[in-house]
């Protein structure tokens, strides 16, 4: 306004001493906060351009607040973390909330002979739950299927797989790769749970879950595999369009760099801002009963 109304003041025979005193500012005050602006414009300048970049070639939805900590934006430019977020709102790089329609695997009845195991269920360690799920990506045209395992206390994916078909044969393939990552010996009777889709109980499947010594736990409904939906969610939403994928082969490249950018580079809120990787290298230092505790869902 005052900025206007300095353009304006001889066509209105304004004297600018009288509206500095109106305001109950200087002129020097006002100087000093006008510079202080422009400092202001100049730096979004640099931080929306590594809000774009990051948001094109890492993480396509990352929020204002996971920004700040992945972008280290304390350590660059010194805003805490509620200035930030301001400045997001008012530069315009806030994102609407995006509107998914939730479709469900089907259960089959080899399913219904097992229960929720993690209803009210609390955690200490890594190998103690892991949650598996699938979910469908259409690529342009083309339509890939991914097949995903995660451990649940450090939210670490354990088992990434893509394919274009829905198999038992794809699902084991997630599966091979965590039990590679954390070695046969140290997953007895770390739970595995699903949603009780065919592909995880069938016979190859259920043999796998029975050769490792691996209790069987089912969901009753999509709330009760959150934890899985929402890694398929973000992998789906979140990294997955920050790829350049055609074809199966190129499918299978790119989800190995998603694997990485998510275990080793993606800070998360639910980890205290660490990658899931830091976080399980912070929790090796610490005994068991000093290690933080994850409260799964109580449905009772």
């Amino acid at each position: 306004m005052v900025r206007r109304l300095r353009v304006q003041r001889q066509a209105l025979g304004l004297v600018m001493e009288d509206l500095y005193g109106y305001l109950s500012i200087t002129r020097q005050g006002y100087a000093q906060r006008l510079k202080s602006r422009q400092a202001e414009v100049t730096l979004m300048k640099l931080v929306k351009n590594q809000v774009l970049d990051y948001r094109k070639d890492k993480d396509r939805r990352a929020g204002s607040r996971s920004l700040y900590y992945n972008l280290d934006i304390k350590g660059q430019f010194g805003f805490g973390v509620t200035k930030f977020e301001q400045l997001m709102s008012q530069y315009g790089l806030t994102l609407l909330p995006l509107r998914v329609r939730v479709v469900t695997t089907q259960s089959v009845c080899q399913s219904w002979n097992y229960d929720n195991l993690l209803n009210g269920l609390t955690i200490n360690g890594i190998n103690q739950v892991v949650v598996g799920d699938l979910t469908y990506v259409y690529i342009g045209r083309s339509l890939f299927y991914l097949f995903c395992l995660t451990d649940v206390y450090s939210a670490r994916l354990v088992g990434l797989w893509g394919s274009e078909r829905m198999r038992a044969e794809d699902a084991k393939q997630a599966f091979s790769q965590w039990v590679l990552l954390r070695g046969k010996e140290h997953l007895k009777g770390c739970i595995h749970h699903t949603d009780g889709g065919s592909q995880y109980f069938s016979g190859l499947y259920l043999k796998q879950l029975n050769d490792h010594d691996l209790p069987i736990s089912v969901a009753q409904n999509c709330l009760q595999n959150g934890f899985a939906e929402q890694r398929n969610g973000l992998i789906k939403h979140h990294l997955i369009p920050c790829k350049q994928i055609q074809e199966l082969q190129t499918f299978q490249q790119q989800l190995l760099e998603i694997d990485y950018f998510y275990n080793y580079e993606r800070k998360q809120k639910e980890l205290n801002w660490r990658t899931p990787v830091e976080y399980e290298q912070y929790i090796t230092g610490l005994e068991p009963d000093k290690r933080p505790v994850k409260a799964l869902h109580d449905f009772g």
